[in-house]
């Protein structure tokens, strides 16, 4: 069978949109999107946020994390709170449920990256990983 292409641009495009789809599935009986899944992972990892600062991680439109927010609000995983520090900056935490959710699904997403990723060996993953890293820094 011919390759459709011999862009690394495109199979790193075509991982990230199987990936988004496959995880979108599991992630259903959590009442969760891989989108909503991605703000509610780097909370987890950084603690309360600015939308700032979530923006700076996840790398999408102002409208469309403030729209993933709300979603996650209504569903109560997140709350938004005012900054102690300072009063105009409004942040955003995992509650007690979003931190319960957020620990199941990450399971999931290391499941799901373990399985697909079994037959490529520990150092080519390493290497793999870096030159990603590469790429995602020029861009």
């Amino acid at each position: 069978m011919k390759e459709f292409s011999s862009h690394i641009g495109y199979y790193v495009q075509e991982i990230a949109r199987k990936t988004t789809v496959a995880l979108n599935e599991k992630m259903k009986a959590f009442n969760l999107s891989y989108a909503q899944f991605r703000v509610i992972n780097c909370i987890a990892k950084r603690g309360d946020l600015s939308q700032k600062n979530i923006l700076e991680d996840i790398v999408v439109k102002a409208s469309t994390l403030s729209g993933l927010l709300d979603l996650l609000e209504e569903k109560g995983f997140v709350e938004k709170k005012v900054a102690a520090y300072d009063g105009r900056i409004r942040l955003v935490g995992l509650t007690k449920l979003g931190h319960d959710v957020w620990e199941k699904t990450y399971k999931i997403v290391m499941s799901f990256e373990e399985e697909t990723t079994k037959h490529i060996p520990k150092e080519r993953k390493e290497e793999l990983l870096n030159y990603l890293k590469e790429m995602n820094k020029k861009i």
